[in-house]
């Protein structure tokens, strides 16, 4: 079964995530940036989905951390954030996140990018590297 990290420090988000995909995916919460850094190490999510203003550490240092580092590069984010500028979206793809969706959003929407990210094909290259070498 497929992880999710949702990482946000609005319990009302964490308790929408899990009714929307716990019967799908795997879902733990942290609440802040150091938080998830330690539960992501443990648990090894998927995607994570996080928030870009928490106390601690941002989402975007989250995000710069975990795709500067090899353990972790690989793990799908989506940003959620009530920073919904064109710019905001921008930025936070190029530090890496592999989606990202404004608050407020619509359920369907947010549960539609989940799917999407977890339910990716492998690609021919990925596929090839999981190939034992002969």
């Amino acid at each position: 079964m497929k992880k999710v990290l949702v990482v946000d420090d609005d319990p009302s988000i964490h308790k929408l995530i899990q009714r929307l995909v716990s019967s799908k995916y795997l879902v733990w919460d942290a609440y802040d940036g150091e938080e998830a850094l330690g539960l992501i190490s443990e648990k090894k999510p998927d995607l994570i989905i996080l928030d870009l203003m928490m106390p601690k550490l941002s989402g975007i240092e989250v995000c710069q951390r975990l795709k500067s580092n090899p353990k972790t590069q690989d793990i799908m984010i989506l940003f959620l954030s009530a920073r919904g500028s064109q710019e905001d979206k921008l930025r936070g793809l190029a530090l890496g996140a592999d989606d990202y969706v404004s608050k407020p959003f619509h359920v369907d929407e947010l549960y539609n990018k989940i799917n999407d990210l977890l339910c990716k094909e492998p690609t021919e290259e990925a596929m090839r590297e999981a190939l034992p070498s002969s």
